[in-house]
């Protein structure tokens, strides 16, 4: 690993994606549905003890995934999680192999990291002590699903509000006349026509409409009324604080934008919560998605936590570990699902259909979408906090890097002055009569 320069930059949202997508850490998530999936399916198996060893493999890849990431600093650690790039000379087969050889190798750190804990929990869960509390510990992952959702609706919310914040605080925060009407009736009219687009897309488009009945039929035009309906009251309960925001243009601007984009994240979840209630299959384009909706979430989870720590003075999260931070989410995130899936049916006596995988990840989404109304609902009235905030930060920045300029000592010549010596020289005679002379004899 290069030493670079002591000061840790926080990462921007291009940095982690960059992150994500390169050829040097692509092999973990590789790793990330191999093992996912390997783990559901012991969970999943009528034997104990495979139940367990599925649940202490979740708890402790995750963990060796967050220790590679604190980790990521020393050499023998990056060394051994980071994709090693081949030569452009090398023969095809001793490239497969290579190929090969260096994916694997690229897996040794996170997985003897969380080789340990694994270890422990495992023999736990399968000595005579432990046994009896496989269901308790599937409970308790099972229940980080409500966290992870919480944290996924304020990860998103976060990351929309610095993405929205850069831009707004450039206009100016000038008093104007409140523009409320038009600024709802534009909100509210993009909300609806992207409820019907989306539900059409994804829904209805795909079926044949002679065999669709009337209310199928009208699917996209009643989802988007349901969606305009959510927002005529969130809109009705937060009035006079949305004239606090609309008296100046700063905030008006930023209050319309942020609201716009966290409405339609949460039009988007509940338009996926009510396909994952109403299907209970898995078609290739439901996986896409989810698997997108996760990636967008590390993405914003690792740069809304990155940019809070780094304003807090806390540098746990940078460029250089983003990623290994975002694939420990993504484990716990994938366990706590597969917890919730398997005890629904285990719980139920081997009844499937009474909470599936479907289901669960349908509440995840109401519990991301109630989140993030409530994030939304309850700022409305503070934007001006945020943005004067933001203001007092980028001045402070630019005073520092400004003090940063001239610390540096400048070398100046310094003109030496040379200063005559002064004499005791009496004022000249100009008299002879003043002259007096001295007799030598």
């Amino acid at each position: 690993m290069e030493d670079g320069d002591d000061t840790v930059v926080a990462p921007t949202i291009t940095d982690v994606i960059r992150n994500l997508v390169s050829p040097s850490t692509l092999p973990h998530v590789i790793l990330l549905g191999i093992a996912s999936t390997s783990l559901y399916l012991l969970s999943a198996s009528d034997s104990d003890s495979l139940f367990a060893i599925g649940i202490a493999g979740y708890i402790g890849l995750s963990i060796g995934y967050a220790l590679t990431a604190w980790m990521q600093e020393m050499d023998i650690i990056h060394r051994f999680s980071h994709f090693e790039p081949i030569p452009k000379d090398t023969q095809f087969v001793e490239k497969i192999m290579r190929l090969f050889i260096n994916i694997i190798t690229s897996w040794i750190s996170p997985i003897l990291l969380g080789l340990i804990p694994f270890v422990l929990i495992a023999g736990f869960l399968n000595s005579d002590s432990g046994s009896e509390q496989v269901n308790y510990w599937a409970m308790a992952l099972g229940g980080l699903f409500v966290v992870w959702s919480l944290a996924q609706g304020r990860a998103l919310s976060t990351s929309l509000r610095i993405f929205v914040e850069g831009r707004a605080v450039r206009i100016a925060s000038i008093h104007q006349t409140s523009r409320r009407f038009t600024s709802t009736t534009a909100h509210m009219s993009t909300i609806g026509i992207f409820a019907a687009l989306t539900y059409w897309a994804l829904v209805s488009g795909a079926k044949n409409a002679e065999d669709m009945g009337f209310l199928e039929k009208m699917g996209p035009v009643l989802f988007a009324i349901a969606a305009v309906c959510i927002q005529a009251i969130l809109f009705k309960f937060t009035a006079e604080r949305r004239v606090v925001d609309s008296e100046r243009k700063d905030t008006a601007a930023f209050g319309f934008a942020w609201g716009l984009f966290m409405q339609i994240f949460v039009t988007w979840h509940l338009l996926s919560a009510l396909r994952r209630f109403t299907d209970d299959g898995w078609g290739a384009l439901l996986i896409v998605e989810e698997f997108l909706l996760m990636i967008l979430t590390v993405i914003a989870a690792i740069w809304s936590l990155a940019k809070g720590t780094h304003n807090r003075g806390f540098r746990l999260f940078n460029k250089q570990n983003a990623v290994f931070w975002g694939l420990s989410f993504g484990i716990a995130y994938s366990g706590s699902i597969a917890m919730i899936a398997v005890l629904g049916s285990k719980l139920s006596g081997g009844a499937a259909d009474a909470i599936g995988m479907s289901a669960t990840i349908g509440i995840g989404h109401l519990i991301t979408a109630g989140t993030m109304m409530w994030i939304h609902s309850w700022r409305i009235g503070q934007l001006s906090h945020w943005l004067d905030s933001a203001r007092d930060e980028q001045e402070g920045d630019a005073d520092v890097e400004s003090n940063d300029d001239f610390s540096e000592p400048i070398e100046e010549e310094n003109e030496v002055v040379e200063t005559e010596p002064e004499w005791d020289i009496p004022p000249p005679v100009t008299e002879i009569e003043e002259i007096e002379l001295v007799d030598l004899d």
